[in-house]
């Protein structure tokens, strides 16, 4: 007899009969992972809506970034917002800032409170130095400790400017007379002075001799003619005289009449000098050498006397 397979119920397939029951378990857990999430990206964008709506600071004009003292030195950054503006610390040292704006201090200096102040332009803060401790009060001075052994004596310093000039000393005592110094050479002739003004007139000299005889005048107007007198008797001859001979006189009168604007000019002949000039009108006769002499303009005539040696 052959043998035959029980092909009964078929068993149910286990995926099949699990997917119903974790369906629901895994909706739920979707739902619980998906709600911090939403609630964090709606968180996200309620911050950035509460960013949006808040003011923004306002900038300061000058902005320190860094400073404190380090390696014996202050360093301080910042920046003030433009190029090429001066910037001052503390009303001492300043420096300009690049084309971005920016500024640095790097020095061997510390405030004495330990607060900068900076200044650009008509803005200014202060600026706490990190890495500073401010100046305490001064300390008592100490005792006098012992005198030192002296020391050896140093080099002669140079000579000290030279003093303000003393007053003078009273007068001395007049010293015996030296020798005679022999003499010394003849110095080269110096140069011409200027000419003096004229000096004043000196008293009038004694009356001169008689001069000589004027110039014949012009003759008058002609007489009416006289009445014919009688004939006188002829007489004796005479006896005959000795020739004449003329001799000059020693001394000559000159004169100008009247001077033009220039002045009057009075000179002798070779082999005369003036005596004497004197001007009329006008001040003293100028006397230019041994034989000649002016008056000033204005003068109304001048009179001279001319000499033989």
């Amino acid at each position: 007899m052959p043998t035959t397979r029980d092909l009964g119920a078929r068993k149910p397939s286990t995926s099949r009969a699990v997917w119903p029951t974790l369906s629901p378990i895994l909706i739920a857990l979707g739902l619980v992972l998906a709600g911090p999430a939403a609630a964090q990206s709606q968180g996200e964008t309620q911050s950035r809506a509460a960013r949006a709506k808040a003011p923004s600071p306002p900038v300061q004009p000058i902005q320190i970034w860094d400073a404190r003292i380090e390696g014996g030195d202050l360093r301080m950054s910042g920046s003030v917002g433009k190029s090429g503006v001066t910037v001052i610390l503390d009303d001492d040292i300043s420096v300009l800032s690049d084309r971005r704006g920016r500024f640095e201090f790097r020095l061997p200096y510390r405030p004495a409170t330990c607060v900068a102040m900076v200044k650009a332009g008509e803005n200014e803060r202060e600026a706490v130095v990190a890495n500073c401790a401010p100046e305490g009060p001064a300390g008592k001075a100490g005792e006098q400790g012992p005198a030192g052994p002296q020391g050896s004596a140093g080099l002669q310093g140079p000579p000290g400017a030279a003093g303000p000039k003393g007053d003078p000393g009273p007068k001395g005592e007049q010293g015996a007379k030296g020798e005679q110094g022999l003499k010394g050479e003849t110095g080269p002739k110096g140069e011409t002075g200027p000419k003096g003004e004229a000096g004043l007139a000196g008293p009038p000299g004694a009356p001169g001799p008689k001069g000589d005889q004027g110039l014949k005048g012009e003759p008058g107007q002609k007489g009416e003619p006289g009445s014919k007198g009688e004939r006188g008797p002829k007489g004796d001859p005479g006896s005959k005289g000795e020739t004449a001979t003329t001799v000059s006189a020693p001394f000559r009168v000159v004169r100008a009449r009247a001077c033009t604007d220039s002045g009057c000019t009075l000179s002798c002949d070779a082999g005369e000098v003036l005596a004497s000039a004197t001007c009329q009108t006008g001040g003293a006769a100028t006397l230019d050498g041994d034989t000649k002499a002016s008056c000033a303009a204005g003068s109304s005539g001048m009179v001279g006397i001319c000499a033989r040696p």
